[in-house]
């Protein structure tokens, strides 16, 4: 009987977006952010594309070609939305796109509008039209695999998911032809190869990312991620600490590096790294947790009941601090069976996790192999 139940999976692979950094299930860091330093392009520049068209002159006026003028509604969007009048933006790209159908320029810039708005299935038919229109172009290719991973992370089906990171693949392939050397897309494209489960390629862009930029934290964390979920545990634990000497403040990171310890036991070390995580993260409850299920591998079942007490008290909606609790206090109880208070405040808290999180079959199965039976008068 294991505090945790399930093996708590590693905070996942970072995307070039820094941060927040999330519990162990989730994609960590926003694109968005990325994307945002790719958009330093200013009007000045498409206004020179203006500057060579030709201009034919007829009794004192000058008539644009409809490529001219479709440049022009471009520009004229460009404007509105760094103004914020997105709609208006939106209207005048669409009149760009009809006058110049290949003014791939104008797709992306309504797909940039889109992305932004949280409209990510308008934005991939934006940047799919941007892309088909130059399929040149590194920034399309790069935004388009990065909407794709944005629909993955809203996919409800796995099948959809699936889906979804397989065309980001494709997308940051055709980007890195492009733009080799890019530090962002290798990273991306790694995240996109581990979530897909195929590590020996996500470790060769993962190193190929930390071979463009070795002073990148993420990317260290991102290797040993890759490695932990391999079982090469010491290759994961150089990474990770990597990792924390270019960036020392990374409590989640240092979740993982203790539990990490704990497969090779190594539960004073893990102990050591809860409670520097804890410190920097002191609303977190999953050092506590950790560290209140390495106590119990321990037998140190006070220092596991104050630990994961203290996870109860940070997150009352911790189905796993609760179970946690329960252990330790079933376990104490089985120790000491004269004090019964320890076996009812034990169901008490697994059924506290039950509550929120039923989906744990063995915690119903432990609730009922030591609920006390109550056997009334025979009649």
């Amino acid at each position: 009987m294991f505090p945790g139940g399930r093996e708590t999976s590693k905070s996942p692979i970072t995307l070039t977006g820094r941060r927040p950094v999330t519990t162990n299930n989730a994609w960590l860091g926003d694109p968005d952010q990325a994307v945002a330093k790719r958009d330093q392009m200013r009007i000045r520049i498409v206004l020179a594309l203006l500057a060579p068209a030709a201009i034919v002159v007829a009794a004192g006026c000058a008539r644009f070609s409809p490529k001219q003028t479709g440049i022009q509604h471009y520009v004229q969007g460009k404007m509105l939305a760094d103004q914020g009048d997105v709609d208006a933006a939106l209207a005048e790209l669409a009149e760009a796109v009809r006058l110049n159908p290949s003014l791939a320029i104008a797709y992306a810039q309504a797909g940039d509008i889109y992305r932004r708005r949280g409209d990510h299935a308008e934005a991939r038919t934006s940047y799919e039209k941007a892309c088909q229109a130059n399929p040149y172009a590194f920034k399309p290719q790069y935004n388009l695999a990065l909407t794709y991973q944005k629909l993955a992370q809203a996919a409800n089906a796995v099948e959809g998911t699936h889906g979804y990171l397989s065309k980001a693949v494709q997308a940051y392939l055709r980007a890195i032809v492009l733009e080799p050397e890019d530090f962002e897309t290798n990273l991306n494209l790694s995240a996109c190869y581990f979530q897909l489960g195929k590590y020996e390629l996500a470790e060769q862009y993962c190193k190929a990312a930390i071979e463009l930029n070795p002073h990148d934290a993420h990317a260290h964390s991102n290797l040993g991620i890759i490695y932990d979920s391999q079982n090469r545990l010491y290759e994961a634990i150089r990474e990770y600490k990597a990792s924390l000497e270019i960036d020392t403040r990374q409590p989640k990171l240092l979740v993982n590096l203790g539990s990490t310890y704990m497969r090779q036991d190594r539960f004073k070390q893990a102990v050591t790294t809860f409670e520097m995580a804890a410190e920097l993260d002191p609303d977190d409850s999953s050092p506590w947790e950790q560290m209140g299920s390495c106590h119990y591998r321990m037998a140190g079942y006070d220092e596991a009941e104050q630990a994961f007490r203290k996870a109860v008290a940070i997150d009352s909606h911790s189905a796993k601090a609760h179970r946690g609790l329960g252990v330790v206090l079933m376990t104490k109880y089985l120790l000491n069976r004269q004090d019964a208070s320890l076996r009812d405040d034990a169901l008490a808290a697994w059924h506290a996790s039950l509550e929120i999180d039923p989906d744990q079959p063995d915690l119903r199965d432990f609730v009922k192999k030591y609920a006390p039976r109550y056997v009334g008068p025979e009649l």
